[in-house]
């Protein structure tokens, strides 16, 4: 289980750091501003996660998560023409990241003896803050904000991995693949159906 924990949050925190990496080639940041990018992408909601939880921040002992944030980073530096020819790569990094820290973040939320509501808030926060701050700094709408779902699919995930972990005979394996699986799904149609929740139809002047 410590195995499948560990190779997962790697895979997360490189999904992760592609994704602000493509971020700082769009604006045409030199290899430190890749770099940058790439660990605020990759640590930032699970930094912000442990603070909450008052517990020690992740990467502060394992700090191999720097690491592979910068080799993500000056990978990617070097073959981002490449990778931007493919359809939508930073959706698609994107999205394997939030889904995967979901589930991270439930977990561990969870191990600390929290209740439910908490480990989904909590895998939510690991899920799509460090987005939030990548795209801030940049002056980018965040991807959160934007019309395609993505909250929605970090709360389905964290929510089903939270209920089949807790209720259901499944193991934390088992349920940290179905609480992922899901989340990707969903933001996987989100980015290729364009699927939307209705949004609020605004204020008029009179109303402001």
């Amino acid at each position: 289980m410590l195995t499948l924990l560990l190779l997962t949050n790697i895979a997360a925190t490189i999904a992760f750091a592609i994704s602000g990496a493509l971020v700082a080639a769009r604006h045409r940041l030199d290899i430190v501003g890749f770099i940058f990018m790439a660990c605020i992408t990759g640590i930032g909601g699970g930094t912000l996660r442990d603070t909450i939880l008052d517990v020690p921040v992740f990467w502060l002992n394992d700090y191999y998560i720097i690491l592979v944030c910068s080799g993500a980073a000056i990978l990617t530096f070097f073959t981002a023409q490449h990778i931007s020819k493919r359809s939508k790569a930073l959706l698609w990094a994107d999205a394997l990241g939030m889904a995967l820290f979901t589930v991270l973040g439930a977990q561990k939320a969870l191990s600390l003896g929290m209740d439910i509501p908490v480990a989904v808030i909590m895998g939510i926060f690991s899920a799509c803050l460090g987005g939030i701050i990548r795209d801030v700094i940049v002056n980018d709408v965040p991807v959160v904000f934007q019309r395609d779902i993505y909250i929605t699919a970090s709360l389905l995930g964290a929510t089903s991995y939270c209920v089949l972990f807790t209720y259901t005979p499944f193991s934390e394996g088992v349920a940290l693949v179905i609480g992922g699986g899901l989340t990707f799904i969903v933001r996987g149609l989100a980015i290729t159906r364009k699927l939307s929740i209705p949004a609020h139809k605004g204020l008029d002047s009179a109303g402001q």
